[in-house]
């Protein structure tokens, strides 16, 4: 055990939770962290991984060097932010998710929507450089909710998994205010819940909350956390 809490509580990562009034939450928090086991990933996932890093970084890089003097909020330091938000996608839609609403701040947005969202490149460096793209008739399950700011946009995306599910990731626009996103996402998803009911009354309250998955990202300093 000594062994075990060492490797917890002398590592790279810390974790902060004695402040949650909730003891059953502190001692599940406790155990995760304490008893957690290092899993051995198999080869070919490790290669999927350090491909979507490549992604994320070679976008960032691409952006950096040809829209150098425009607003970007990279993520400089946190590209593994994107593999693991996109593993994220794969365990939820693993969990009979139909839908994610995420609420994220500027920060990692461009970098998000395309390469977790797919949000189509050429609409992207088209709103960099200030025109309109022309419609693309094949971008069919993509779309913009807003004609705002580039990293105040909102988009959604149905994507069709392997295994024939389909499930739509939508990321709702987000103004300076960056955290006043989180209750916008926290009742759109409730409604969603609540309409799901409404419509299907055989559906279970508990299921149609596993179908529709709230998703909230920190910003600034608390990026990487």
């Amino acid at each position: 055990m000594r062994d075990e809490l060492k490797k917890a509580y002398c590592g790279k990562i810390g974790l902060e939770y004695m402040h949650i009034p909730d003891r059953d939450e502190c001692n599940w928090l406790r155990n995760k962290f304490e008893l957690r086991h290092k899993t051995e990933l198999p080869r070919e996932e490790k290669k999927l991984l350090l491909d979507r890093l490549f992604w994320a970084d070679e976008f960032a890089s691409f952006i950096a060097v040809k829209f150098n003097t425009m607003k970007r909020f990279g993520l400089e330091g946190c590209e593994a932010f994107i593999p693991g938000m996109k593993v994220a996608m794969d365990v939820f839609v693993q969990n009979r998710a139909e839908k994610v609403v995420i609420g994220m701040p500027h920060r990692g947005r461009l970098n998000m929507l395309v390469n977790v969202v797919r949000k189509p490149l050429e609409i992207v460096f088209a709103e960099f450089q200030g025109v309109m793209p022309t419609e693309d008739k094949t971008q069919k399950n993509w779309q913009d909710h807003t004609g705002d700011a580039k990293y105040h946009l909102g988009t959604s995306y149905t994507r069709t998994y392997p295994n024939g599910k389909d499930m739509t990731v939508e990321i709702l626009a987000n103004p300076s205010h960056l955290e006043c996103i989180n209750p916008v996402v926290m009742g759109r998803c409730r409604a969603e819940h609540h309409s799901l009911s409404e419509k299907d009354r055989s559906v279970e309250e508990e299921y149609g909350r596993d179908q529709i998955v709230p998703c909230l990202i920190h910003g600034d300093a608390s990026f990487a956390g």
